[in-house]
């Protein structure tokens, strides 16, 4: 997105060689400057900060990087964030469903021996990693948690087999 500073001066110096000379060089700082802004402004906000604010936010949370993409690494962060207590199992759903999507999961409770079953149907990249974080940062001690990931993949296609028949006669003299 190139400045043009042509359209500030007056008409009779709009053709001299020196000036739009000048305000290319001055166009080019201008446009570094509008980077730098928009920098700013996208670190402000965990889900378009660049990879070293995330990595800030990481340390202050200290949790450690691992090779993970960007987009997880931020819903690691923004995780971090929401982790609201008391705990619910309406606000367990709340955040899986963020994750997850309202369909990517299934949780059963069972109040009377404190445990809590989570099927994760999502094939996000570490969906597994992301609800053993939470589950870490929000559930009492007490509970238990059973969680398990399941995924279905559905391939359209034809599925071909052949066969080979033989025999082999064996002649002792």
């Amino acid at each position: 997105m190139a400045v043009d500073l042509k359209m500030l001066l007056p008409e009779w110096f709009q053709n001299v060689v020196e000036f739009n000379h000048l305000l290319e060089t001055e166009a080019i700082e201008l446009e570094e400057v509008e980077n730098s802004i928009r920098s700013v402004k996208n670190n402000c906000y965990i889900q378009t900060a660049d990879e070293a604010t995330i990595l800030l936010y990481e340390r202050r949370f200290g949790i450690a990087y691992q090779g993970e993409s960007l987009e997880y690494r931020r819903s690691r962060i923004m995780q971090r964030y929401n982790t609201v207590v008391p705990f619910t199992i309406g606000f367990l759903k709340d955040r899986l469903t963020e994750l997850y999507g309202s369909q990517g999961f299934e949780v059963s409770v069972d109040g009377k021996n404190s445990l809590i079953t989570i099927k994760i149907t999502s094939d996000r990249y570490g969906a597994v990693n992301l609800l053993y974080d939470l589950l870490w940062d929000i559930l009492p001690a007490q509970m238990q948690i059973i969680a398990s990931q399941a995924n279905t993949k559905n391939i359209k296609g034809i599925f071909s087999a052949g066969a080979a028949l033989s025999s082999t006669k064996i002649m002792t003299i």
